[in-house]
């Protein structure tokens, strides 16, 4: 019986695919063993080098289906309708996950019936690094902005629930995993944080992250998520706006202490600039001066050699 069903969808990856298999085949020790099976959805790749990996990979025994081009959401609900698993794990081709995330997602889930996601922490690797801490789930602070990654442990149900991944998002920009779940809560499912890292996460400046925070499809994935969601939105707008304006107010303050912190920067370092220029220049009169404390001495050391000269020629004339 498979207990979970990672759904990895793979779009020109083959470069980065192997490393997320790798993590997901690391979930097996000899303390504990998952019952996991791992189905790849190959979304149209056209990269010659990402369809020789994913052949590879089907002729290694890994389920692999090829799919027309038509965006992540179809992608991950495709290998979720075909998933045995009871819980459901998205990983994006690029990113890992830690050895025990699968095991851990499991239990909470088996533990609590009511808990029908599991999400962790991530740890970005890639062209940033560092770690990002994620807050308890808090469904004022979910409704003002994402913060839940696609890369958590989640009931099958859940997704049948939410009648799946949407697939009409605006010109397929993203947000799909935001929409999913607003859509679980909607439905009344809890979700459950594990405050340990679970994940990790590439950051790459081409991603399709960077192209949802460009600000005129912010503002289109935005007014569509909420139109979308007004049946959770309308009874919560009072509480939503003030959160909302509770959190811009902080990063209003903390704009403006960075804001004086650069200032204070800027200061010494021209205060810094000028006892820098001072020392140069007082570099360049201590040059000058001994240039001409050593021209001295040189002049003096001549003169001094011509009349010790003429002195032995008119002692070698009176020793005649």
């Amino acid at each position: 019986m498979i207990d979970i069903s990672v759904v990895i969808p793979c779009f020109n990856h083959g470069v980065y695919i192997l490393d997320a298999i790798a993590t997901v085949e690391a979930s097996q020790n000899s303390d504990y063993s998952v019952n996991y099976e791992v189905i790849i959805i190959n979304d149209g790749s056209t990269d010659v080098y990402t369809l020789s990996v994913l052949h590879d990979l089907r002729d290694r025994g890994y389920q692999v289906v090829d799919l027309e081009n038509q965006g992540l959401a179809n992608a991950r609900n495709h290998g979720i309708a075909i998933a045995s698993g009871r819980y459901i794990l998205p990983l994006d081709s690029d990113n890992k996950i830690r050895p025990d995330y699968m095991q851990k997602g499991i239990a909470i889930l088996d533990a609590s019936p009511e808990i029908g996601i599991v999400y962790g922490d991530m740890e970005f690797f890639g062209e940033t690094t560092g770690i990002w801490s994620l807050p308890d789930f808090d469904l004022y602070r979910l409704m003002l902005g994402n913060y839940i990654d696609a890369c958590a442990v989640f009931r099958k149900q859940v997704w049948q629930d939410c009648g799946g991944y949407d697939p009409n998002m605006p010109d397929k920009l993203g947000y799909e995993d935001w929409d999913f779940w607003l859509g679980a809560a909607e439905k009344g499912w809890q979700f459950w944080h594990i405050p340990e890292v679970m994940f990790d996460y590439r950051t790459r400046s081409d991603s399709m992250v960077q192209t949802c925070k460009q600000p005129d499809n912010q503002k289109r994935l935005i007014h569509y998520i909420c139109s979308k969601h007004i049946d959770l939105y309308t009874p919560r707008l009072a509480d939503a706006i003030a959160d909302k304006e509770f959190v811009a107010f902080e990063k209003m303050l903390e704009l403006d202490r960075l804001r004086i912190e650069l200032q204070r920067t800027q200061l010494e370092l021209e205060r810094s600039r000028d006892r820098h220029q001072k020392s140069e220049e007082n570099l360049q009169a201590n040059a000058s001066e001994i240039t001409h404390l050593k021209s001295t001495i040189e002049a003096m050391e001549t003169s001094k050699f011509w009349q010790l000269r003429q002195m032995w020629f008119k002692l070698k004339g009176w020793l005649r």
